[in-house]
């Protein structure tokens, strides 16, 4: 179930995030979360307290935890920060050093001027193909580890970083709202004719705008929804304040965004992180040219282009996306072949973004789709 650790809203998500799919209950666990919850205070302490647990953790040959607080501790270090790249580094190796779950097969995919990391998930016998993606700051590897929940389903699963994601974006691709082109390099780098696809957090809009260009997709699963990057920072910002931005937007008003921006992110650790985090995945070197890429993420203009079957999860809880949005995507989803929605609510304990806390749920309702 998901808890509150801290007081905290997007320390408390990273901390389910990282801990509950596999770690809710290990006494160990429990321990070590004991040391380091008093400690967050800050992006710093953070850092410090999930970096020196997993120190230990490596040492002591516990490889699958020592990577899930490497992962913790690089999540909010500046790209340019010379220890982003080793804890970085440090994540994947002890990562792949307990993978069991799954045999698997990796793949560097051509794209562009350089490649897409791909892991095959290899089920005996398997006769379909499945894509499997994460969004915004998520790394192939986490959904890897995901995918023990869809094991004995009768796909092959490819589980990649697309561009502005893990190794692609450390090897200079950066974030696309055209994801049916790096969709379309992976079908046809391995001959896939036919193929269903999860798109998790942002990879929720990235899915869909994929099944709008590129037919080759035909069972199509938003985990969860993601209509609108703005959506983001609309959950979180005053009406008035948001209104404002919009406007200055409208009006291409670009110092005054960036002297706005400055000041919000000075005073609010959630914000920076998401304005520095996209900055670095899209290439942006300002807030107001963030924000307009961002712009370009959204449902309303591609939703009659989709015709697949289709699968909407939602946590009526959702910190990043508005529980209305889903009515208005199911509404504009007018040529889907199918859509089947699931809103879950705070008493089954998959509220939260991504069902942070009880993924297994959501993951019941994919694998019922897909059979």
């Amino acid at each position: 179930m998901f808890k509150h650790y801290v007081s905290n809203e997007q320390f408390n998500l990273q901390i389910n995030r990282f801990i509950n799919d596999q770690y809710e209950n290990d006494p160990i666990v429990q321990q070590d979360l004991a040391t380091i919850i008093p400690k967050l205070q800050d992006t710093e302490s953070w850092y410090q307290s999930w970096y020196e647990q997993a120190q230990e953790k490596e040492k002591a040959g516990q490889w699958s935890l020592a990577a899930v607080y490497y992962q913790a501790a690089e999540f909010y270090l500046d790209s340019q920060d010379l220890r982003d790249q080793d804890a970085y580094e440090k994540y994947r190796s002890n990562f792949y050093k307990d993978y069991q779950d799954f045999k698997y097969e990796e793949y560097k995919v051509p794209y562009e001027n350089s490649y897409l990391p791909v892991v095959k998930l290899i089920t005996p016998g398997a006769t379909k193909n499945l894509l499997f993606f994460a969004g915004y700051d998520s790394y192939m590897e986490e959904m890897i580890k995901m995918a023990k929940f869809m094991k004995g389903i009768d796909y092959n699963i490819y589980v990649f970083d697309g561009p502005g994601q893990g190794t692609a974006l450390r090897n200079g691709l950066k974030l696309t709202h055209s994801w049916e082109k790096p969709i379309a390099a992976i079908l046809d780098y391995f001959d896939i004719k036919r193929a269903s696809a999860i798109g998790m957090s942002l990879g929720g809009y990235l899915v869909m705008r994929a099944a709008a260009f590129e037919k080759r997709l035909d069972k199509v699963v938003a985990f969860d929804i993601f209509y609108s990057f703005m959506d983001s920072l609309r959950l979180r910002l005053p009406y008035q304040l948001m209104t404002k931005i919009e406007q200055l937007l409208e009006k291409n008003q670009e110092e005054a965004i960036n002297q706005m921006f400055k000041g919000m992110m000075d005073k609010n650790l959630d914000l920076d992180w998401k304005i520095n985090k996209g900055m670095e995945n899209t290439g942006a070197k300002t807030p107001y040219a963030l924000l307009k890429a961002f712009q370009q993420y959204n449902m309303n203009p591609i939703m009659p282009f989709i015709n697949q079957d289709i699968l909407l999860l939602a946590g009526e809880n959702d910190q990043y996306v508005p529980s209305t949005r889903l009515s208005e995507i199911e509404k504009g989803l007018v040529n889907a072949s199918s859509i089947k929605s699931i809103m879950f609510n705070k008493q089954s304990g998959g509220d939260q973004h991504c069902q942070a806390g009880r993924r297994d749920l959501g993951f019941d309702a994919i694998k019922q789709f897909l059979s």
